[in-house]
């Protein structure tokens, strides 16, 4: 009698169903992530966008760079952000860059009424204030100095009343430039016009430049005053002494002859 067990004969008929199974299965979910592996590719163009993002270079980065050079120039404000002690001090070193000369002009101690003069200023950096003087040809007392000048000097001439003198410049300009080794001439003619003590003040400038800037800055360095007694001596002499004899001499013997006949008829 043969026994046979069904059991392992069943065993080996379940295999093969299992590794069938097993591979539907494998093969299932193989088609299944397929799909998605493809689809990763579609998802990488966008990643190649950014390439389109090319427009970066559209950004006015360039006109940025160039704005440092424009943002440099406030570096000078610390100029400006001076003490005013520190301000006063730069003035001071550069009315220091000075050369010293010497002045002369002559000084009207008298004038008539009407009279017209002429008062000169002389300045020469090479000469001294005794040797200038000689060169004064105008009357009058001379007077000399020495001051500190520029390159360029001006020189004004005031009446302390404006009806006391007329004042007329011979030069077009006051300012003037200044010559290391000739003598720098100004003029004016001065006609009295007020009696009594009258004034005139000379003032001498020198032109400095400051911080760069294209205008001038005056700076008063030398003044004088000029007394001048006006007399009426022209007035007197120009009066017609005609017309002044005959309006006195006339009423005298007009009065003289009545009290001769008044005195006659009384005897």
């Amino acid at each position: 009698m043969i026994i046979v067990k069904t059991d392992h004969i069943k065993d080996d008929a379940v295999k093969p169903i299992r590794l069938f199974c097993l591979l539907v299965i494998l093969i299932f979910l193989l088609t299944a992530c397929a799909p998605a592996a493809t689809e990763a590719p579609a998802t990488e163009p966008p990643a190649t966008e950014p390439p389109v993002g090319t427009e970066a270079p559209v950004v006015t980065e360039p006109p940025v760079v160039t704005e440092p050079p424009a943002t440099e120039p406030p570096a000078t404000a610390t100029s400006v952000v001076l003490s005013l002690d520190e301000q006063m001090a730069q003035i001071d070193v550069i009315l220091k860059q000075a050369l010293e000369a010497s002045i002369a002009y002559n000084k009207p101690e008298s004038m008539n009424l009407d009279q017209t003069v002429t008062i000169e200023l002389l300045l020469n950096p090479s000469l001294s204030p005794q040797t200038l003087s000689t060169q004064v040809t105008e009357p009058g007392q001379v007077a000399s100095a020495s001051l500190q000048i520029t390159p360029r000097m001006k020189a004004m001439l005031f009446a302390n009343d404006d009806t006391a003198f007329v004042i007329q410049s011979i030069q077009d300009n006051p300012e003037q430039l200044i010559s290391n080794t000739d003598t720098t001439r100004w003029a004016w003619l001065v006609t009295a016009k007020k009696g009594g003590t009258q004034r005139l003040t000379l003032v001498i400038y020198r032109l400095v430049e400051y911080e760069g800037q294209d205008y001038w800055r005056e700076v008063e360095t030398y003044k004088a005053d000029i007394n001048i007694e006006v007399t009426l001596i022209q007035r007197v002499k120009s009066l017609d002494w005609k017309w002044l004899a005959s309006a006195i001499l006339i009423p005298l013997v007009v009065a003289a002859w009545r009290w001769w006949r008044n005195k006659k008829r009384s005897l």
